[in-house]
């Protein structure tokens, strides 16, 4: 799920108790995403070709982390990427890692720094959605997780991103899937973002938010 990695976390978790310390970060490398992985910081999709390479951070250019449940982190200064030789597409998410190129994953989010909201799905042709003031309307991507409690309808693949559909009311909306059993999780959506050849792509402050509860 979004935020830190399994790495991260269990980093934290060992310094805490004092077993050891939290692996050194002097400099952090922002990727971009069209496929996002696991906790366990595989399965991710960066961008491929085109110019493309990841960025690298320094200290100064983030924001002292604030805020409380959860606590969250953002760029104070733009992130600033290669100019683009072919059309990068469908960029959902970014992440932090601890090297130019491998290294390992410490946290990621989608774009868009909206929130989790809880939905259950009732079976339907299409599927009905119902989240409470959800805010959304038709055409918003957004994606479903069980991470935060729930169970996956079955009958179509709830993975990767959704469209709402047209006609979405206060708390309802669909995004064209047909289900054989109802469910329950958490959706939230998501901006995705492409660069055009031949530009430079260029994130300004607080277009990069990391969070941790």
């Amino acid at each position: 799920m979004t935020g830190w990695t399994d790495r991260t976390a269990q980093a934290v978790l060992n310094h805490m108790v004092g077993k050891s310390p939290v692996f050194a970060m002097p400099q952090a490398f922002a990727a971009l995403f069209t496929a996002v992985g696991t906790d366990a910081g595989t399965g991710f999709v960066e961008v491929i070709g085109g110019g493309y390479a990841r960025a690298a951070t320094a200290g100064a250019d983030w924001n002292a982390a604030s805020g409380s449940a959860p606590s969250l982190i953002s760029n104070a200064n733009p992130v600033v990427f290669p100019v683009a030789s072919s059309a990068w597409l469908n960029i959902i998410a970014f992440g932090l890692y601890d090297a130019l190129a491998g290294g390992n994953l410490i946290s990621w989010d989608f774009f868009g720094a909206f929130p989790w909201k809880p939905v259950t799905v009732n079976v339907a042709s299409p599927a009905v959605f119902t989240s409470p003031a959800h805010g959304y309307l038709a055409g918003d991507q957004i994606v479903f997780s069980t991470e935060y409690g729930g169970v996956a309808p079955t009958g179509s693949s709830m993975a990767g991103l959704m469209t709402v559909g047209s006609s979405p009311t206060t708390d309802t909306f669909n995004v064209g899937l047909n289900t054989t059993a109802s469910g329950s999780g958490d959706v939230r959506k998501v901006l995705p973002q492409t660069v055009q050849s031949g530009i430079q792509p260029v994130f300004n402050a607080g277009s990069f938010v990391l969070t941790a509860a």
